[in-house]
């Protein structure tokens, strides 16, 4: 990554200032009249569908459009792409499904290539049923496809699903490092809401949220940490998590596991993530509904 602020170089590369934040937001797909300017750009509603042009140049036709305000709209294109229209550019971004799938084949996944027999295969493999159905659900989402599960062998109760795929494996290379083991944040295809879901996967996948005694033995302290053995790919989370939600992390090397671990650092750090990002894995969603409870109650007493 480059030096500087997210913001400056989300500036630098696409002119759209800071990320937008559309949390809260209401989206419809409806309620646009005939015409629609934002910025230099024209959306025009027609009967099948809405035209996007700059100025009087005509640049797509689409099907569906969802308006998130009235400076920013995002156009569905195809296998889980979507395009953002602001008032300075476009840009194509993932949606938060693909962003998930990029999250957990980062976490516990892989993403190979055989040269031999020109074969791409994507892998996801976890014991937590949870997480190979979501898995599932979003590839069924962006790709139209379910994959079969496969015990793995000499793990018990440990699935993988397994799918070769040319098509698919190209297209997942567009916004995933080919290097084995040093996965990187997809930076210049998300917005907020494809940074969260990717987040959520990868820490469901590689993560820890828990609750442990504290040296007093009264209150519970509240972890929540990114595991893995990708420095880098680490270092650029931290940025995400710094700009996009204001999170502040440091990062440890773990002698026991030869890895290293993101860990938040304040506790309204921790508690912004686990209301804002969580995760889908079922012990991280019990922890986080103690813990919050745990505030509330903190909070009346």
């Amino acid at each position: 990554m480059g030096g500087g602020t997210r913001e400056a170089q989300y500036e630098s590369r696409f002119g759209l200032g800071t990320p937008t934040d559309t949390y809260g937001t209401s989206c419809t797909k409806s309620g646009l009249s005939e015409r629609l300017k934002i910025g230099k750009y024209v959306i025009e509603k027609q009967s099948d569908g809405y035209l996007l042009k700059k100025e009087d140049q005509l640049l797509g036709m689409y099907k569906e459009v969802t308006f998130l305000s009235p400076r920013r709209a995002l156009f569905k294109l195809y296998k889980g792409m979507l395009l953002e229209v602001t008032s300075k550019a476009t840009r194509k971004i993932l949606s938060p499904a693909k962003a998930g799938i990029i999250g957990f084949i980062n976490s516990d996944g892989s993403l190979t290539y055989n040269v031999k027999y020109n074969k791409y295969q994507v892998r996801f493999g976890s014991s937590s049923d949870e997480l190979l159905d979501k898995f599932n659900e979003f590839m069924n989402e962006v790709y139209g496809i379910s994959i079969a599960k496969y015990p793995k062998k000499g793990k018990n109760h440990f699935f993988e699903l397994v799918k070769t795929s040319k098509e698919i494996g190209q297209d997942l290379y567009n916004y995933m490092t080919k290097a084995e083991g040093c996965w990187i944040v997809p930076f210049e295809y998300l917005d907020k809401e494809s940074a969260r879901m990717f987040l959520k996967c990868f820490m469901s996948g590689d993560g820890s949220i828990g609750l442990y005694r504290s040296r007093d033995k009264k209150n519970p302290v509240l972890r929540v940490r990114f595991i893995s053995g990708n420095r880098k790919g680490l270092e650029e989370m931290a940025i995400l998590l710094r700009d996009y939600f204001r999170i502040n992390t440091t990062i440890h090397f773990i002698d026991k596991w030869k890895g290293f671990e993101l860990y938040v650092t304040s506790q309204d750090g921790k508690i912004r993530y686990i209301k804002k990002i969580g995760s889908f894995k079922k012990n991280h969603m019990q922890t986080i509904n103690k813990a919050l409870k745990g505030g509330e109650r903190d909070q009346k007493s």
